[in-house]
């Protein structure tokens, strides 16, 4: 259905009254945007929003630059370098793990890690796997010599 005269006198008559879009719409009608759109184009008065609290609108500046509370750690005018203790400051120690070869065990877990006696293997570690011999029989699958010959048949 097209807007005709008819129709928007009658939005006019009901946009001055205050009715909701919606309302209007449902009258006419049309959905609620295309009211909302032809009361636009015909230049009718705005309205406050309805999900606004105040009719006023923000102001976008102080939108866009919120101010920065100043921290404690930032330096104060007047404060000098010479003031600051250093000698209670937390101080990590670097370790260069390149250059430190250090040999670690099986990794595979013994027990719980909520109990008391929860520990890792520490066995001699096997080959460039995680875990030693015995327990890398246990993680890893290794296909057996009948199974591959059926892939490799499979796949020919």
């Amino acid at each position: 259905m097209p807007w005709d005269e008819e129709n928007v006198s009658r939005l006019k008559e009901l946009w001055d009254q205050g009715l909701p879009t919606a309302q209007i719409g449902k009258l006419l009608g049309f959905t609620k945007n295309a009211v909302v759109g032809k009361a636009h184009r015909t230049g009718l008065e705005r309205r406050p929003s309805p999900i606004r609290r105040s009719a006023t609108k923000p102001d976008r500046k102080k939108a866009r630059s919120p101010l920065v509370p100043k921290l404690n750690f930032e330096k104060k005018n007047g404060d000098s370098q010479e003031n600051i203790d250093t000698s209670n400051k937390f101080q990590p120690v670097m370790k260069d793990i390149f250059l430190t070869k250090q040999k670690r065990g099986c990794e595979w877990p013994l027990g719980h890690p909520e109990e008391k006696d929860f520990r890792f293997c520490n066995n001699e570690r096997f080959s460039d796997k995680p875990y030693c011999l015995e327990h890398c029989a246990i993680a890893y699958v290794f296909p057996e010599k009948e199974e591959e010959s059926k892939l490799v048949n499979q796949v020919a």
